[in-house]
């Protein structure tokens, strides 16, 4: 049973100091740390033979199409099934011309695609819509029971950022970004979008000496501060 943190049944004060007290081990209880795989590894292990609806897969450019990283491509490989979809017609017709399956659908949409997926796979596009409360409605209106949407979205505070930060002296980020998230953040995105916030997941590929040293440097910094990527996982809401 997923049971999610609903800071309202604390009070109308979204400050509430016992809530605030009570989500950060709620919220580290649910983080799941790989080091043996990065972010795209790790969807793919999750999408592999499962029925999966792929959201935003043309990533701006036609040139992305033929890159042997694109994940579009890769999570097509191993999934049972992918159905991909995206508002860029004239690439979206380059791809079913290509073999893919995408369809041309605004996924902050009402649209109903009438199929159901095992998985919805949410590409580094939360960061990009102008409701990403809709983006999330539309994603767990396809899933099938006990499916899974996973959102990738990049890691604001995390030491690559950072680094840019002091480099430049402010957030100088992807030009088409308009919003960033955090943990909290896709905490409130499943609350107003009516699904669970079951976890989310931080990967990256060390080396076995990498593993060893990043681990003596969370003893001084944060976890998070280590990886450029979040992967936050939500479900539909438990049966009661």
């Amino acid at each position: 049973m997923n049971e999610g943190f609903d800071w309202t049944r604390y009070s109308d004060d979204p400050n509430n100091e016992q809530a605030r007290s009570d989500v950060l081990p709620w919220l580290l209880s649910r983080r799941h740390i790989h080091l043996d795989r990065d972010v795209t590894d790790y969807v793919c292990d999750r999408v592999r033979g499962k029925r999966v609806l792929d959201i935003g897969v043309v990533s701006h450019s036609a040139s992305t199409f033929d890159n042997p990283g694109w994940r579009h491509a890769r999570i097509r490989k191993v999934a049972a099934q992918c159905v991909g979809v995206d508002i860029l017609e004239p690439l979206v017709r380059d791809l079913n011309a290509r073999g893919y399956d995408v369809r041309v659908v605004d996924a902050t949409s009402d649209a109903d695609l009438g199929e159901r997926f095992e998985i919805v796979f949410v590409g580094d596009t939360v960061e990009h819509v102008d409701n990403p409360v809709a983006l999330l409605r539309f994603a767990g209106r396809h899933l099938a029971p006990e499916g899974r949407v996973l959102v990738t979205t990049p890691n604001a505070f995390s030491r690559k950022f950072y680094r840019r930060f002091r480099r430049l002296g402010t957030a100088i980020v992807n030009l088409d970004h308009c919003g960033w998230f955090t943990p909290t953040t896709a905490l409130e995105l499943g609350r107003r979008a009516g699904l669970d916030f079951v976890g989310y997941h931080l990967a990256k590929r060390y080396t076995p000496f990498g593993r060893w040293r990043h681990r003596i440097a969370w003893r001084f910094s944060p976890v998070e501060f280590a990886f450029p990527d979040y992967i936050f996982e939500f479900a539909r809401p438990s049966e009661k």
